[in-house]
Parts: C-alpha cells; sequence; structure tokens
C-alpha cells in the first residue's frame, strides 16, 4: 500500500469522522469540497467475518461462477430472490 499524505483516502476520512461522531454531510479533506456527502453513523462500526463460512451460506453462490458481468450477477441474484416463499419487498437506504 502505498502512503499519500498529500492526497488523503476519502473513504478513510469519512469513517475517521464517523468514529469522532460526526454524521450528515461532513468534509474531512479539502477533496471533497463542493460536494455533497453523508457520513453515516454506522460507518464507525466494523464487523469481521469468517468468508468462506459465510459463502457457504449463499444458496446461489454456484450460480454465479459462470457469469461474466455484472447484469448476469443482478439477473441470478433477483431470480432467486423472486423464487423464494416470502420475498422481502426492495428498499432504497436513505443518503
Amino acid at each position: 500500500m502505498t502512503d499519500t499524505p498529500l492526497r488523503p483516502s476519502i473513504v478513510h476520512s469519512q469513517i475517521a469522522a464517523a468514529l469522532c461522531g460526526e454524521f450528515g454531510d461532513v468534509h474531512a479533506t479539502d477533496r471533497t469540497a463542493g460536494t455533497e456527502l453523508f457520513v453515516n453513523p454506522l460507518m464507525a462500526m466494523y464487523s469481521a467475518v469468517d468468508l468462506p463460512a459465510l459463502a457457504r451460506g449463499v444458496e446461489y453462490l454456484p450460480l454465479l461462477e459462470s457469469t461474466e458481468d455484472a447484469g448476469e450477477v443482478a439477473r441470478i441474484i433477483e431470480a432467486h430472490l423472486a423464487a423464494r416463499p416470502n420475498p422481502r419487498p426492495p428498499s432504497v437506504f436513505p443518503h
């Protein structure tokens, strides 16, 4: 990983702002000046998972192995969700 002290990471800056209790349209670096941001307080939460164990729980994972683009992946996931007995309606993350 390369150190870039003159070009701070926007992602790291957003997470640092959340860790400091900031939320909303917060600009922790000049690189985001003139843009609208959304620092979510949940950005301060990190999770660690056992990725192979998590992947074993994805029922449609074998169907993704032969995909070639994001559209195919999306169609497989949509078909899987539509075939579930009680699918959850889609929702938009508010930001």
